[in-house]
């Protein structure tokens, strides 16, 4: 039992026994049983809609919803494009060059979004008199805006697309389709060949185009060649915009520098090859713009199985839809309070000083300055990937899932990292966490909207909407979560795990930060200091003080002796909080060497220290003794984080408004279980192979808690509040029931019901109750 508990029993002073149910009049109030699932609002929630996924008309098929992968689907053939890819021509640059340097530019005009051109998904569908296409944008703000041009068959050499278009590809027929109408030429000699009538759907920001087989007509065949890619395009002049060296408002920029008429083409269908470690899969088209010849970006369609209505996901072919390995997916947020990606006027501009993913150094005017990477982007504030579709990258293992599932583990990148940028050959963190034969498990990496936002807002939302649409796809366990991170997204994966502790089984955290948000080499002493100096921090955002929460959640943290980066002062914060304190299961690593530099801790497959101590991802599934310390400041209720649970407590309140930290501490008599006796910290010293290094040596020190030894059960509560306005306990969880005896002290008033029982609130006011949850507080 804990100093805490041993406390609690003996104290005298503010004890106070009850019947919870006993008084009628209490009896009455808040009786509807507590939230039975984990976790945050959101994770729970319907799957969301997305306009751009939806079918109206003719279409009938469900997208694969798997970037670069095709189908047949209910007599139509669909690819599935991914999101964010429509670069243009250009090298394909690196982290972190890519978050200054970039290739294609969009205009400056908001209407463009710098996204107008993302071709999301292309589909076919073979009529009576015509084959239909239909093609879906990922930002639609005017149909005008933009033009695809689809080459139908094959020629013995590639044609020039029409329109200025500066692009060759094979091809019999070019449809390109801009605005609400369409032309269909013969690729040789430019022929008008008839019309095809288009339908645009502004809403789902698509558009249907029927090419009549009068002009080409490949009913019947079974290897149609076709190919697509999209622009922008000039309304005034009736052809494409061609980028010049720097953007404006109505053209678009990113010339590549000595290349005479470069190519017009944002974004090319098909692509079924894109490497998966490039940021944004667009390694390929990047190389191929620039030469302005995309032939080897096709589809061979058979129209004999749309004919049939052949269902096929092609799953172990090229360009089929993956059911293991690296698959990047697309999944329909709850959220958009903007189309694409974020724009110089939206609300909730980042400060002056702030480098981010997408916009890079921001230089406006804005009246606050503040040198960060990134910003909390949280109420009406638009993040840098604002759209209703959102992606993100899961490993699944060759090896076939366990009969309760496979073990998951969730992965927050650094910052304006991707998910394809952790992609690193046979053993980066995917292979060597998934492939394990005892423990396999499905590793999911998400974009957090840019990984700039800290996590909070729409960016920690969108890592549990990732979290529920892979368990809504693969067969995952449930219980065997486990968060972790890096640098910034090692303060998210830590920050979400510390809010929503009953979600995640275990934690991992790689060289993690401790205020949000922060910058490399100014954090040394800007993180640390009780005012702000250069960097702007937001209120409540530190974590070391929330650390009680994981009292059931073991974890494993990573930091540099020599880290170039995040001073090593601010990781051993944590390190001596959880040796101060005798609850925490952990291992705290600290890397010398190579090892111990930011960049090269998490990226050198290190991965077996890691991999010893993860397990099978289990975790502490039924505590008898739960803490939690209730941030106010962290809430994001408007995108359904509000962290105010943990196992079998709800609704944690603060009894003040301003903000302040609360702590609650329950321990149940009903498991038959007492606290484990405190053991000291252990140290050792160790080396492993590494992929940049061959040593890479670290000093381990760690506590790992026995089982709970066995005590007489009762039909008990004990709970400590401090600065807590009210609690819900689900008595059936907490293996208590509706006649529990509560002992409470408190610093004040406190309500405290027994879900589906009743409530009572107890009065305080003690002296003694700070100097117990002294010793919970490091």
């Amino acid at each position: 039992m804990s100093t805490l508990s041993r406390s609690l029993t003996v104290a005298a002073v503010a004890l106070a026994t009850v019947m919870a149910g006993a008084p009628a009049a209490t009896a009455a109030e808040d009786t509807s049983q507590a939230r039975a699932w984990p976790g945050p609002q959101i994770l729970d929630e319907p799957e969301a809609k997305a306009p751009q996924l939806e079918n109206t008309g003719i279409w009938k098929a469900d997208p694969t919803r798997v970037c670069m992968s095709s189908a047949y689907r209910e007599g139509e053939f669909l690819y599935q494009g991914c999101l964010w890819d429509d670069h243009g021509a250009g090298p394909d640059y690196e982290w972190p060059v890519n978050t200054l340097l970039r290739t294609y530019t969009y205009p400056t005009d908001p209407a463009y979004r710098s996204n107008a051109a993302d071709l999301v998904e292309l589909r076919a569908k073979s009529l009576q008199d015509a084959t239909a296409f239909r093609i879906t944008y990922n930002t639609m703000t005017d149909p005008g805006l933009v033009a695809t041009t689809i080459a139908l068959g094959d020629s013995d050499q590639p044609l020039p697309a029409p329109h200025g278009a500066n692009t060759v590809m094979p091809a019999q027929v070019f449809v390109t389709v801009h605005g609400t109408t369409a032309d269909v030429v013969g690729a040789a000699d430019g022929r008008e060949l008839g019309s095809a009538p288009v339908t645009v759907d502004k809403e789902r920001r698509q558009v249907e185009v029927r090419v009549p087989h009068s002009a080409y007509d490949p009913t019947g065949h079974r290897d149609v060649r076709i190919a697509a890619a999209t622009g922008l395009w000039d309304k005034e002049n009736g052809k494409y915009l061609v980028p010049q060296a720097t953007a404006d408002g109505d053209r678009p920029g990113g010339a590549p520098s000595g290349l005479t008429n470069p190519s017009a083409f944002f974004d090319v269908a098909f692509r079924y090859d894109e490497p998966m470690d490039s940021a944004w899969r667009d390694r390929q088209q990047k190389a191929a713009l620039l030469q302005k010849d995309i032939s080897r970006f096709h589809a061979d369609i058979d129209f004999t199985k749309l004919a049939a209505g052949t269902d096929d996901d092609m799953t172990d072919q090229r360009g089929g839809v993956p059911t293991h390995g690296y698959i990047q997916r697309i999944f329909p947020s709850h959220f958009e309070l903007a189309q694409s990606r974020r724009q110089p006027g939206d609300p909730g501009a980042p400060p002056a000083g702030t480098f981010t993913q997408q916009g890079g150094l921001n230089l406006t005017d804005d009246s606050e300055l503040s040198g960060q990477f990134g910003w909390a982007c949280r109420e009406d504030c638009v993040p840098d990937l604002a759209g209703r579709l959102q992606r993100y990258l899961i490993y699944v293992p060759d090896i076939a899932a366990p009969a309760r599932g496979y073990a998951s583990l969730t992965w927050t990148p650094g910052y304006a990292l991707t998910p394809n940028d952790q992609v690193n050959g046979e053993k980066d963190l995917f292979h060597m966490v998934g492939d394990r034969p005892d423990a396999p498990t499905a590793v999911i990496a998400v974009d957090g909207r840019g990984n700039d936002n800290w996590f909070y807002g729409q960016s920690g939302a969108s890592v549990f909407e990732a979290i529920a649409d892979a368990g809504r796809h693969y067969k995952l366990d449930p219980t065997r979560r486990v968060m972790s991170g890096f640098s910034s997204g090692g303060y998210g994966a830590n920050k979400l795990a510390l809010q929503f502790p009953e979600v995640f089984s275990k934690a991992f955290v790689c060289d993690g930060l401790d205020r949000a948000p922060s910058f490399p080499g100014l954090n040394g002493v800007g993180d640390t200091l009780p005012v702000d100096t250069i960097t702007q921090h937001e209120p409540g955002s530190k974590l070391t003080p929330l650390l009680p929460s994981r009292r059931n959640q073991p974890v494993m943290e990573w930091a540099g002796a020599n880290d170039d980066f995040i001073p090593y002062l601010i990781t051993r914060e944590r390190a001596d909080a959880y040796a101060r304190s005798d609850f925490y299961d952990y291992e705290f690593i600290s890397w010398a060497g190579v090892a111990g530099e930011h960049m090269e801790m998490c990226n050198s497959g290190l991965w077996d220290v890691l991999t010893d101590w993860l397990g099978d991802g289990s975790g502490v599934s039924a505590p008898a003794h739960v803490t939690y310390v209730r941030n106010p400041l962290m809430d994001d209720a408007r995108f359904g984080l509000v962290g105010d649970r943990a196992y079998w407590l709800s609704g944690i309140a603060t009894r003040g408004t301003d903000g302040s930290l609360g702590t609650i501490d329950v321990l149940s008599k009903g498991f038959g279980v007492s606290d484990t006796t405190a053991q000291a910290k252990q140290t050792t010293v160790g080396a492993t192979e590494g992929t940049t290094s061959p040593v890479n040596p670290y000093l381990r020190e760690y506590r790992h808690l026995p089982t709970p030894p066995a005590a007489s059960k009762a039909n008990e509560l004990v709970i400590d509040a401090r600065n807590i306005g009210a609690v819900t306990i689900d008595p059936q969880r907490a293996e208590v029931d509706c006649g529990a005896k509560l002992r409470v002290v408190s610093d004040g008033p406190v309500k405290v019901t027994l879900a589906g029982c009743g409530s009572r609130t107890f009065g305080g006011g003690t002296t003694a109750v700070g100097s117990l949850l002294g010793s919970l507080i490091p």
